[in-house]
């Protein structure tokens, strides 16, 4: 029970104690005391030998024989019931301290617990937290505020007992007492909700969610946490966060953390000046300074969540990006060119991963931009050298694979879906120095592939597959023989006495290292520990999915939480181990498969979210001030200035396709060559999804403040200097260009045309065109249309999956035109397609399909020496990405030419 500080509360305890004592002590005494008195002792008084006893059990089954059997049974169910009682009461006093300390160790060691034993660990357990709540002295600031006036309990902010968290503290103490240091401190009072305090003292009683997020990770004085929001208990503290509003409560609180689980620098009392190391966790007087100090001063995240229950490193995430440039290579080499066909969606798992490595990489601002409109999120940490492979993260760094060296072994609910992460991050380290050997290994047998990541060939990049624990064992001796070979022919060469062997520039110096992937079994469970304690560092680690006596034994949570198995007991850690669920790691092997050209099972992948419909009616922009005043009425030309050749028919024509600018209606100079790069980009996004995005979804997309109201205001300001750019472009003084429907926000489709739009339009003529000659006019004005790929030039991770995919539709157009040129076309036909062709290629050099019609359209045309030249140019392209052109691609040379089509 929760601790209190009122008399009711000790009676509680007390209660609790006493029918717990008694429910203990009736199965202890009670249990014995009936079976005696229904049917004494179970044993016969006439046997006294062995041949006795084999007699009595000779007798024929009767009624007084199954009553002594059953009697029997009661009393060794007793007997193991009583001994389960002393074992669990020796835990708890042996843990008592920790109990004082944090009351959820209770919880924890019931779920370690098997069944037999779980009914004896919960009497003694909670004998022993009653006890402890009525034995505990009041916490000298857990006392409750009575004020006179019936105003509010006032708010409190005591300094820090010392400067940081001691290095053994449990990470979610540390977590609360670091949010202590940017907050101010309310002390609970009875009848106390969130709702009302939120309400007296963030101004805003929806704002509740805030105070629960903020404190629910806080161990309290009572060694309970706050699990519930709809329960308090007085004498609790609550760290609130600071608010905006002119008149804030007294002392003047610290800026709200953004990320209360990323630990922040300590901070020391609030009256002392801070030192250098610390001041960007103190106010300052300008917002901006702010966010700008502490972007750089805070880490961003190593870990990614990519789902439900799954999450990856960083450096895993950059090793997914690696691969998915093989992906779509492999992909689009098995693709029919198709007009309205749209190519299947990545998957989110894939999606979330390539997001955060491509945000990992822009370029991190070294000084403040005073006119910058929108405040960026802290980007995740770079990943590790490529070569690395991660396992988890611990005080917000990524924990390497050498945590395990000597041996580990994992248990508990999570085990399996940290190993799936643990070869998903090996298979992706490898993907980063492709096409290059990779220099970490891992070695499992197959029944254990077959339940990790089911589908795994046998020998698969840098995963091998053993028949069993023997044949895993054997190849774990080859390896550790080839570095002492490696390590003997390194010294000799050392001496002179060999040859020095000289590798090619990032080639692996030895044999690397090797991830021996276990289920230990009794007969070979004193060899593996043998295995893992003797190798060399870097040379072999061995991971047990189960108990290897000899090893350091971890017991992963489903969160992926370690909790240290040592002879006193579970020990909190601060490590979390990255985890992946069954779909999660399929949805990531299958496309691994396809960038090895491995042919995954088929499977359906969710689409996207559909966008909301808008509202019949759009919405005043109200967020106007005194800059936005009316400007002249737009000009009436005399002699309008002649259109452009693009045929403009609305005010703004915004192009994608290539680098994003901005024309006027008549005018041929893009406009708006002052706009700021988050500008374009939040124009670029618009014109991506002309269906509109909610505001939430722009913020993601835009990487904005985490804080709603911060990235609201942001939005108003990527609005307000559209409106002024364009308003000033075109002269209508009171146009909106960007419409909004509640929180919907879309390019005005009145005021704005983009050749985006214009492109898709085009795709849709040329597959329902009704004959040849008007399919082959909109192909070419598609391809007219595509100026390059969509915002070129802009570091923007959310538009690489649209990126790819209007580059393949402009490829599937050219090479409809080419297919046109070989088969009915004309010669004047034929060189207008390999002048589309030459372009495309510049666009996409590894594209194998435009080099395909090429080499067809010349060696139609009789240039044999030019189609292989055209091979060659595929071949060096390749060759940077360890590929080589597909056997159909090499036979076009033999095949016979087509020449008689072009005359």
């Amino acid at each position: 029970m929760a601790y209190r500080s009122s008399p009711q509360a000790r009676l509680e305890a007390l209660l609790t104690a006493a029918a717990t004592g008694t429910i203990t002590l009736a199965l202890l005494v009670g249990m014995p005391y009936v079976l005696w008195r229904a049917t004494g002792v179970p044993w016969p008084d006439r046997i006294g030998s062995w041949r006795g006893l084999g007699e009595w059990l000779e007798q024929p089954v009767t009624d007084p024989l199954m009553v002594d059997l059953l009697a029997m049974v009661g009393w060794v169910c007793w007997a193991a019931f009583a001994w389960s009682l002393l074992t669990e009461a020796a835990w708890y006093a042996l843990h008592l301290p920790h109990l004082l300390r944090d009351r959820t160790a209770h919880r924890t060691h019931l779920e370690t617990l098997p069944v037999q034993r779980a009914l004896a660990a919960l009497c003694i357990g909670t004998l022993a937290l009653a006890v402890i709540s009525l034995w505990r002295p009041p916490a000298a600031n857990a006392h409750q505020h009575t004020p006179a006036d019936g105003a509010r309990t006032h708010i409190t902010v005591p300094a820090p007992a010392h400067a940081g968290p001691t290095k053994d503290e449990p990470n979610p103490t540390r977590a609360a007492r670091s949010t202590q240091a940017r907050g101010v401190e309310y002390t609970v009072a009875q009848g106390d909700t969130l709702w009302d305090i939120a309400e007296t003292h963030l101004d805003d009683p929806l704002k509740w969610p805030r105070i629960y997020a903020l404190n629910k990770n806080r161990i309290q004085a009572d060694g309970q946490r706050l699990t519930d929001p709809d329960h308090l208990t007085p004498g609790w503290q609550l760290t609130i966060p600071a608010t905006s509003s002119p008149n804030p409560p007294q002392p003047t609180p610290h800026p709200a953390p953004t990320k209360p689980s990323a630990p922040p620098t300590p901070t020391a009392p609030p009256l002392a000046d801070p030192a250098p190391g610390h001041r960007a966790e103190h106010d300052t007087t300008s917002r901006a300074t702010r966010d700008h100090t502490t972007s750089h001063t805070r880490p961003g995240p190593a870990a990614i969540s990519v789902g439900t229950a799954s999450m990856i490193g960083i450096t895993t995430a950059a090793g997914l990006l690696a691969a998915l440039r093989f992906f779509r290579f492999y992909q689009n080499r098995s693709r029919r060119p198709s007009l309205d066909a749209q190519p299947p969606p990545l998957s989110p798992v894939i999606e979330n991963a390539v997001a955060a490595a491509r945000e990992a990489a822009l370029p991190r601002p070294t000084t403040a931009d005073p006119d910058r409109l929108i405040t960026r999120r802290t980007p995740p940490q770079p990943p590790q050298p490529a070569a690395t492979v991660t396992i988890g993260t611990a005080n917000a760094s990524e924990i390497s694979l050498d945590a395990l060296a000597g041996g580990c072994s994992w248990t508990g609910p999570g085990a399996e879906a940290a190993a799936r992460a643990l070869l998903i991050g090996i298979l992706t380290a490898a993907e980063r120095l492709r096409p290059q050997t990779p220099r970490v290994r891992g070695l499992l047998a197959h029944d254990l592939r077959d339940l990790l990541l089911p589908g795994l060939p046998p020998d698969f990049s840098a995963l091998t597959s053993a028949e069993d624990l023997n044949d895993a064992i054997r190849h774990a001796e080859e390896h550790l023989l080839a570095h002492a070979r490696h390590h003997q022919d390194t010294q000799e060469a050392a001496h002179g006495t060999l040859p020095a062997t000289t590798n090619s520039p990032g080639e692996p110096t030895g044999p690397g290292t090797l991830v021996l992937l276990t289920e230990p079994n009794t007969a070979q469970s004193s060899y593996l520990t043998a295995l893992a304690s003797r190798a060399p560092h870097g040379a072999l680690i061995v991971l047990a999915l189960g108990d290897l006596p000899g090893t350091a034994a971890w017991r992963i949570a489903s969160d992926g939480t370690v909790h240290q198995q040592t002879d006193e007991g579970n020990r909190a850690s601060t490590l979390q181990l990255f985890h992946l669920t069954s779909q999660a790691g399929q949805d990531v092997l299958d496309m691994l498969l396809t960038a090895h050209d491995e042919r995954p099972r088929t499977r359906k992948v969710p689409g996207a979210r559909a966008a909301a419909a808008p509202p019949q009616h759009p919405a005043e922009d109200t967020d106007r001030d005194p800059e936005d005043d009316p400007l002249p009425a737009p000009p009436q030309h005399a002699n309008p200035v002649k259109a452009r050749e693009t045929n403009q028919n609305k005010p703004v024509r915004l192009n994608v396709l290539g680098p994003v600018t901005l024309y006027a209606h008549g005018n041929t100079e893009p406009v708006g060559l002052g706009l700021r790069g988050e500008v374009r980009e939040f124009l670029a996004l618009l014109a991506a999804h002309p269906a509109g995005l909610i505001a939430d979804d722009i913020a993601r997309h835009l990487r904005l403040s985490e804080d709603p109201d911060q990235s609201a205001k942001e939005l108003k300001n990527l609005r307000r200097a559209v409106r002024r750019a364009l308003r000033s472009a075109t002269g209508y003084s009171k146009a909106e260009f960007i419409q909004l429907h509640g929180e919907l926000h879309k390019l005005h489709a009145g005021l704005i045309e983009t050749d985006l739009a214009a492109f898709t339009e085009a795709l849709h003529h040329a597959a329902a065109a009704p004959d040849g000659s008007a399919r082959l006019t909109a192909l070419h004005h598609a391809v007219d249309l595509y100026h390059g790929p969509f915002a070129h030039g802009g570091d923007y991770p959310w538009c690489d999956s649209i990126r790819e995919s209007l580059a393949n539709k402009a490829v599937d157009v050219v090479a409809h035109i080419a297919h046109h040129a070989e088969h009915t076309g004309t010669r004047q036909d034929a060189d207008a397609a390999l002048d589309r062709l030459e372009k495309a290629i510049g666009l996409n050099p590894t594209h194998e399909l435009l080099y395909q019609h090429a080499i067809r359209l010349h060696q139609a045309a009789g240039r044999h020496d030019t189609a292989r030249h055209t091979l060659d140019l595929l071949a060096r392209n390749l060759k940077e990405f360890g590929l080589k052109p597909d056997p159909a691609t090499r036979a076009l040379l033999t095949a016979r030419p087509r020449s008689a089509h072009l005359g």
